[in-house]
């Protein structure tokens, strides 16, 4: 089938053709796709990410996903596999870290077609009392204050920086429990702070966004206090990260979160004892990020997330189809 594939136009009717195949083939097949930012301009913490989607790109994915899947929330997918079931075309959106444009901008594009979604936030920026680690190193190094940040992190011994290695590479190759507090100091030594500027700036989802959200459309899982990498972490700190999460989250909406999405998601950035730790701390499922296929009646500690693509509609659509990398483009439409 991917053979066809690679040799066919995605939109010429031969491959609207093998695109009904492939849908017939992948029917138990579900899809978890993850969004951050929606928002018509971009900021200091999403530009040259790719993590924010333009409102009007975001709709007509959304209008793809509900025309050509079945969108479901994560807890009724949950629930399925736990009783042995598969869900035919499905489809779950996310949304990870806690933007404010989730709510303001992404989510009345969701209620009108009563579209659930389950937001990730980090809740130790829920309200924006703090910056998140690695948004702090945005703010640093789009003013100019590159060099501070890889100084600073060289002189508290958790690593130098390699020849050609970007103040981003070298924190997450040195990332450890006390990589916020030296980006905090550095924030200092310009004369800012994490808590001023996430109070001037308000990036995320205030208390009252989570606490009020509908749960039958919007529901909120485990992303994490910090965004933490997990890997790099104690066993004991990775417990506090998770608890700490799971409590304030319990705290605002009134019920658990369901599920547990590693930050970063990459097979390098958790191991088997968070998976553990999840389940231990009362959650019914984990997510990665490693852009996987969940075929049939999967593990729910082992479903996979992809995020979602922002550079065209054909790019996005050949993602949820399967498509092959390797594959003819085409035009747009779901076809088959």
């Amino acid at each position: 089938m991917s053979g066809l594939a690679t040799r066919t136009a995605f939109d010429a009717w031969t491959g609207r053709m093998v695109r009904c195949l492939r849908r017939r083939h992948n029917a138990q097949c579900v899809n978890v796709v993850t969004y951050h930012s929606v928002s018509k301009v971009g900021s200091v913490f999403t530009d040259g990410t790719g993590l924010r989607h333009d409102p009007a790109s975001f709709e007509r994915q959304v209008e793809y996903l509900a025309s050509c899947f079945n969108p479901i929330s994560l807890r009724d997918l949950v629930e399925a596999l736990a009783a042995g079931e598969t869900v035919r075309r499905a489809v779950v959106i996310t949304f990870d870290d806690g933007f404010a444009d989730t709510v303001r901008v992404a989510f009345p594009v969701l209620y009108r077609r009563r579209i659930p979604a389950t937001v990730f936030p980090v809740t130790s920026v829920i309200g924006n009392k703090e910056l998140m680690w690695q948004h702090k190193l945005a703010w640093l190094t789009a003013k100019g204050h590159e060099s501070r940040v890889c100084d600073a992190v060289a002189s508290a011994g958790l690593g130098r920086r390699g020849e050609g290695e970007s103040a981003w590479g070298l924190a997450r190759r040195c990332y450890c429990e006390e990589m916020p507090a030296v980006l905090e100091d550095v924030l200092r030594s310009v004369g800012a702070t994490g808590a001023r500027l996430a109070g001037a700036l308000r990036p995320y989802l205030e208390a009252e966004d989570v606490a009020e959200a509908d749960p039958a459309l919007m529901e909120f899982g485990n992303h994490t206090h910090t965004h933490a990498v997990l890997s790099a972490l104690s066993l004991e700190r990775q417990r506090w990260e998770i608890e700490t999460a799971r409590d304030e989250l319990v705290a605002l909406t009134g019920y658990a979160p369901i599920g547990l999405a590693y930050p970063f998601g990459l097979k390098r950035h958790y191991g088997a004892e968070a998976e553990r730790l999840a389940r231990e701390s009362g959650h019914r499922a984990a997510l990665d990020m490693r852009r996987r296929l969940n075929v049939g009646c999967v593990d729910p500690f082992e479903l996979s997330r992809k995020p979602a693509t922002n550079d065209s509609q054909v790019t996005f659509e050949k993602m949820m189809e399967d498509w092959p990398s390797n594959a003819a483009l085409g035009g747009r439409g779901c076809g088959g």
